[in-house]
């Protein structure tokens, strides 16, 4: 064999290899010793290297040794409290010190510990960067110290000898800081740490797992709204206008892009590139999600992007554990915050297959577990649900089949059971309501994401149970968005007369009667009940509960006409299907007696009250919800009476047995509270009604939210209250407070709305104000009647206090009118209106009309309504203050001044 000498100019360690060929040859890159093969074979001989001793060899004076990558960045944003925390952690006297900084990929690992370096190398003798996301980088990175410390030495010698003498100088001369940047995987750092014990280590790495023997890691989360909003500012070159909208949209972006750094500057080059604003970037990110993901700025040192930062981490999951990539395109498809676990675990029967992959994703922070919750950057969700024809995992194919697979898991969690409420109608039981607040914004986000042209049937389900959730918390208008959607995909799916189809559209009936359009509400119930007469025939017991809130939506029209019979026909139709004691009948009995309570026919309501409450205690038990109801129910009925001897112990024996039996602020008893503070406000008790007003209203706003209409309610109640204790001025501000929100969230037509117009024009014209308060009575008169319709009982109430604020007798006169042709003498509205006009008239001076009017009204209230009825009792004392103001001029005989004489010559008062 014959020697070879080595090239004039050898390549330096780790450049391309050296070729090989011929049998049994061999390439090498360098080499010291001799490589011998078999016959032919090329013998290349190196002299060895001798590099001097590590402790021989001083740092660089003057100027501090580092090799840092880049600059600090001009653009460091919102990151100075953590740099002072970074600061802090590896200040420690003790060496060795470790400090691992871990964090979504793009979320500023790297450029805070840039910032670092570079604010505090005067801390160091030496700062090393070296990018360590593989053995072969790490080797590399010790071995460019030796080179920069010996470059004439270098050159010849093998990279793991040059890395070998880079640890024995870092052993020799302490005082140093070493970046390991990007580090993968903790075993590969492992063997180089133990090594190094004169100085700081500081790590970054995605990965959150398997650091815990070298040190706690420190994670790095996304910039504060504030500081996402300024960074996005900066990088696109734009200063604040100090106009509302665009900072409203520069923060809507940075809240779209997660208030991820890297997202952020990506964009903020892009808006500035391109020249177009913030808005325009939002309208391209979110119609062009893939592309804008892959783009990286021109003339940017940095070429990384969110796809491609991420696409490389979720390869290296999908190699590991493909289940974990399949769990992540799925939790693509819900809120990124506070992700129910369970909400997942069904993916696959080895739940410790599942585990495995949950905690993989936390190992590389794609997610961050916190049991029983987890939580994904959105943009993590946006790309991992965003298609890409040139990422394998990412095809269409693959994230649609992940969108079907979260709409089941949606089903599969919702909470079941459902109970009925006060209203008759089917709620959600209260137990359940803590699991439907957890999923809601899940489901939410699962339908914002959904296009709902391609609800599919199990996406209906979801949406009609949530719409009845949504319905009870009160929240009306996104309960009929979901039902209207819930039911188009039925009718598209299954068809219109399918039962779930019939479910569905009853449903919607019930929303649309709840936010009091009951213009849309009744048409919607008729039809419905066609169907199931059709469909299920007519004594199926889905199309008598139809019936039953046809009647419902017919008795809140005020159409008694229509209301009572259907009441009628459809009680006696569940008696004869379903027995006298079925819950069901019950409702029906109930409602009836509802009915004739509204209608003002106490004479029937008050004993079929009774008896269902006497029926519910034998068929249900004494302490059965719906006993409780029909015994709530009851005392209503006992105080539209004015019988508040039975009123009052029937309100508080309901409320003890409902406090006990369903919890303090269960809303049922939230109910009975409420009515027993109204019965009581009737006595003239009002200390007692005042604070129990108050304290259902706190525990409304705690337990059914600050927005609930129930709340509304008793926020009106209450400054009703307050308006009878004489504290005008703070009723006053309450009612106009509850205007306020109730248009808000109700709107402007709701009856509810109209009802606390009324209530606040009256205490406006209390308080001196009566030109507003006719203002508001004219246009409460007007969109009553517009809304209810002319003659419905709230229209003929509002045309009445019309009549009483603007003093008019000809108003006051067709009001009372109305209310006998509509309500029949008795009602009560009809006798207030009768008593109205009496002042009306006394108003205008004609003093003998006003009291033959207030007669009449005292004598049909006592008829009607019982001699100590607090409208009979109101009536009289008008009558009685009329009988002393009516004063007469008699001719005196001796030609001497008249006097006035108070004249007693009306009908006595009768029993």
């Amino acid at each position: 064999m014959t020697p070879v000498q080595p090239p004039e100019h050898p390549a330096p360690a780790g450049s391309a290899r050296w070729e090989a060929s011929g049998d049994r040859a061999v390439a090498v890159d360098a080499n010291a010793g001799i490589i011998s093969t078999g016959p032919g074979a090329t013998i290349y001989t190196a002299p060895a290297v001798q590099l001097p001793p590590a402790q021989s060899v001083a740092e660089p004076r003057g100027q501090r040794n580092h090799n840092l990558p880049r600059p600090p960045s001009a653009l460091f944003v919102g990151r100075d409290a953590d740099v002072v925390r970074l600061g802090t952690a590896l200040a420690e006297e003790n060496e060795p010190v470790t400090r691992i900084l871990v964090g979504l990929g793009g979320v500023g690992k790297t450029s805070l510990t840039l910032q670092y370096a570079h604010r505090y190398r005067e801390r160091y003798t030496t700062v090393w960067w070296i990018t360590a996301d593989n053995p072969d980088a790490i080797t590399a990175g010790l071995a460019s110290l030796t080179s920069r410390l010996l470059p004439d030495l270098a050159t010849p010698a093998t990279t793991n000898a040059l890395a070998e003498w880079a640890i024995s100088w870092f052993q020799t001369h302490p005082g140093w800081l070493v970046v390991f940047d990007n580090a993968d995987d903790p075993s590969h750092l492992a063997p180089v740490i133990s090594q190094l014990d004169t100085g700081r280590h500081l790590i970054t790495s995605r990965r959150t797992a398997g650091w815990h023997h070298l040190a706690s890691p420190l994670r790095l989360d996304v910039l504060s709204p504030a500081d996402a909003a300024e960074l996005l500012m900066r990088t696109a070159g734009r200063t604040a206008t100090g106009n509302a909208a665009d900072a409203a949209t520069v923060a809507e972006l940075a809240a779209e892009l997660g208030h991820l750094p890297l997202a952020l500057e990506q964009a903020g080059a892009y808006v500035h590139n391109h020249a177009i604003d913030f808005a325009a970037y939002l309208e391209r990110v979110r119609r062009y999600p893939a592309r804008m993901f892959a783009t990286a700025y021109a003339g940017s040192t940095d070429r990384r992007t969110i796809a491609r930062v991420w696409r490389v981490t979720l390869s290296t999951i999908a190699d590991r554990d493909p289940l974990a990539v399949e769990i992540l395109r799925t939790l693509a498809w819900f809120a990124p915050d506070h992700m129910p676990l369970d909400l997942i675990t069904s993916i696959d029967d080895d739940l410790l297959a599942v585990d495995d992959a949950l905690a993989l994703l936390a190992g590389y922070s794609m997610i961050t577990l916190a049991p029983p919750h987890l939580r994904v950057h959105r943009l993590v969700q946006a790309v991992a649900r965003t298609a890409d024809p040139a990422d394998p995992l990412r095809t269409e194919e693959a994230i649609l089949m992940a969108r079907d697979r979260a709409a089941r898991f949606l089903l599969d969690s919702l909470p079941r059971e459902g109970t009925e409420g006060e209203s008759g109608a089917a709620s959600i039981a209260v137990p359940q309501w803590p699991g439907w607040r957890n999923l809601r914004p899940h489901i939410e986000a699962f339908m914002e994401l959904m296009p709902q042209d391609q609800d599919t049937a199990e996406v209906a389900v979801v949406l009609h149970e949530t719409s009845r959730f949504l319905l009870d918390q009160g929240h009306v208008p996104q309960a009929a968005r979901y039902s209207e959607r819930a039911l188009a995909a039925r009718e598209r799916v299954l068809g219109d007369d399918s039962p779930e189809t019939l479910s569905t559209r009853n449903q919607l009936g019930n929303i649309y009667r709840a936010a009091g359009d009951l213009g849309r509400a009744i048409p919607l119930y008729e039809r419905t009940v066609a169907a199931r007469e059709r469909v299920l025939g007519a004594d199926h017991p889905d199309t008598l509960s139809t019936r039953n809130y046809l009647a419902n939506a017919y008795r809140d029209s005020g159409r008694v006409d229509r209301s009572i019979p259907l009441y009628e026909r459809t009680l006696a139709d569940r008696e004869r299907v379903l027995g006298r004691d079925h819950p069901e009948t019950l409702i029906s009995r109930n409602n009836l007696a509802s009915g004739y309570r509204d209608a003002g026919d106490l004479r029937r309501s008050i004993p079929l009250f009774e008896t269902t409450r006497t029926e519910a205690e034998r068929a249900l038990g004494q302490d059965h919800p719906r006993t409780l109801l029909f015994r709530n129910n009851l005392a209503t009925a006992y105080e539209a009476a004015g019988d508040l001897a039975r009123a009052l112990p029937l309100y508080e024996r309901t409320l003890a047995d409902r406090e006990s039996l369903l919890g303090d602020t269960h809303p049922d008893t939230l109910t009975t509270r409420n009515n027993l503070a109204g019965a009581l406000q009737d006595t003239g008790s009002l200390p007692r009604a005042l604070e129990l007003y108050e304290r259902t209203l706190a525990d409304s706003e705690r337990v059914l939210g600050h927005e609930h209409p129930r709340t509304l309610l008793v926020r009106s109640n209450l400054a009703d209250a307050l308006a009878q204790a004489g504290d005008r001025g703070a009723a006053r501000a309450l009612w106009e407070a509850v205007v306020t929100d109730s248009e808000r969230l109700l709107g402007t037509d709701h009856p509810d709305t109209l009802l606390v117009r009324g209530n606040l024009a009256g205490v406006l014209e209390e308080t001196g104000d009566p030109g507003r308060a006719a203002a508001l009575w004219e246009s409460v008169v007007a969109d009553s009647e517009r809304v209810l319709g002319t003659d419905h009982p709230d229209t003929l109430l509002a045309r009445c206090n019309l009549a009483r604020a603007e003093g008019s007798v000809g108003l006051s006169q067709r009001a009372l009118a109305d209310c006998v042709r509509v309500l029949g003498d008795d009602h009560p509205r009809t006798l207030t209106a009768r008593r109205e006009l009496a002042l009306a008239l006394d108003a205008a001076g004609d003093l003998p009309q006003a009291l033959a009017m207030c007669e009449r009204a005292a004598e049909d209230s006592a008829r009607a309504l019982g001699a100590d009825h607090p409208r009979t009792r109101s009536a009289r004392a008008t009558l009685a203050r009329l009988r002393r103001t009516l004063i007469v001029r008699v001719p005196p005989l001796d030609g001497s001044a008249s006097r006035r004489v108070i004249l007693n010559n009306a009908t006595p008062d009768r029993p």
